[in-house]
Protein backbone atom coordinates (compact mmCIF):
# COMPACT_ATOMS: atom_id res chain seq x y z
CA UNK A 1 0.00 0.00 0.00
CA UNK A 2 1.08 3.18 -1.01
CA UNK A 3 0.33 6.40 0.85
CA UNK A 4 0.94 10.29 -0.20
CA UNK A 5 -0.92 13.59 -0.41
CA UNK A 6 -1.33 16.02 -2.43
CA UNK A 7 -2.60 19.62 -2.77
CA UNK A 8 -5.24 21.24 -4.85
CA UNK A 9 -3.80 24.04 -7.39
CA UNK A 10 -5.41 26.44 -9.97
CA UNK A 11 -5.96 25.40 -13.86
CA UNK A 12 -7.70 27.80 -15.70
CA UNK A 13 -11.19 27.90 -13.87
CA UNK A 14 -11.14 24.74 -11.84
CA UNK A 15 -8.41 22.85 -9.64
CA UNK A 16 -6.05 20.31 -10.75
CA UNK A 17 -4.11 17.55 -8.17
CA UNK A 18 -0.69 16.02 -9.09
CA UNK A 19 -0.03 12.79 -8.20
CA UNK A 20 3.25 11.70 -6.37
CA UNK A 21 5.39 9.56 -8.82
CA UNK A 22 5.19 6.60 -6.29
CA UNK A 23 1.16 6.71 -6.37
CA UNK A 24 1.79 6.59 -10.86
CA UNK A 25 3.65 3.44 -10.02
CA UNK A 26 2.34 1.38 -7.35
CA UNK A 27 -1.26 2.45 -9.82
CA UNK A 28 0.27 1.74 -13.03
CA UNK A 29 -0.73 5.11 -14.61
CA UNK A 30 0.69 6.83 -17.30
CA UNK A 31 0.11 9.80 -18.87
CA UNK A 32 -2.49 9.98 -21.07
CA UNK A 33 -4.90 7.18 -18.95
CA UNK A 34 -8.33 7.64 -18.36
CA UNK A 35 -9.14 8.31 -14.86
CA UNK A 36 -12.78 7.03 -13.32
CA UNK A 37 -13.89 9.52 -10.25
CA UNK A 38 -16.57 8.45 -7.88
CA UNK A 39 -17.71 10.61 -4.88
CA UNK A 40 -18.94 8.84 -2.22
CA UNK A 41 -21.89 9.73 0.05
CA UNK A 42 -19.42 10.62 2.99
CA UNK A 43 -17.56 12.82 0.57
CA UNK A 44 -14.39 10.36 -0.24
CA UNK A 45 -12.74 10.11 -3.65
CA UNK A 46 -12.31 7.09 -5.65
CA UNK A 47 -10.09 7.37 -8.39
CA UNK A 48 -9.38 4.27 -10.79
CA UNK A 49 -7.85 3.67 -14.04
CA UNK A 50 -10.64 3.78 -16.62
CA UNK A 51 -11.72 1.23 -19.02
CA UNK A 52 -12.01 2.19 -22.59
CA UNK A 53 -16.11 2.49 -22.44
CA UNK A 54 -16.08 2.65 -18.84
CA UNK A 55 -17.91 5.94 -18.46
CA UNK A 56 -20.88 4.86 -20.72
CA UNK A 57 -21.01 1.77 -19.09
CA UNK A 58 -21.31 3.91 -15.62
CA UNK A 59 -24.10 6.07 -16.98
CA UNK A 60 -25.85 3.38 -18.02
CA UNK A 61 -25.90 1.78 -14.87
CA UNK A 62 -26.55 4.52 -12.88
CA UNK A 63 -29.97 4.84 -15.15
CA UNK A 64 -30.78 1.72 -14.69
CA UNK A 65 -30.38 2.47 -10.90
CA UNK A 66 -32.31 4.85 -10.78
CA UNK A 67 -35.28 3.53 -13.25
CA UNK A 68 -35.27 -0.08 -11.81
CA UNK A 69 -34.20 0.91 -8.02
CA UNK A 70 -37.09 -1.55 -6.97
CA UNK A 71 -36.56 -4.47 -8.94
CA UNK A 72 -32.53 -4.13 -7.68
CA UNK A 73 -33.98 -4.13 -4.22
CA UNK A 74 -35.74 -7.06 -4.81
CA UNK A 75 -32.81 -8.89 -6.43
CA UNK A 76 -30.91 -8.25 -3.28
CA UNK A 77 -32.82 -9.98 -0.83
Amino acid sequence: MVKASAKLSPRGNSLAVTLPKEVLDAAGLKQGDELSLLVRDDGAIEITHAAPGEAELQEAFEWSLGRYAKTYEDLAK
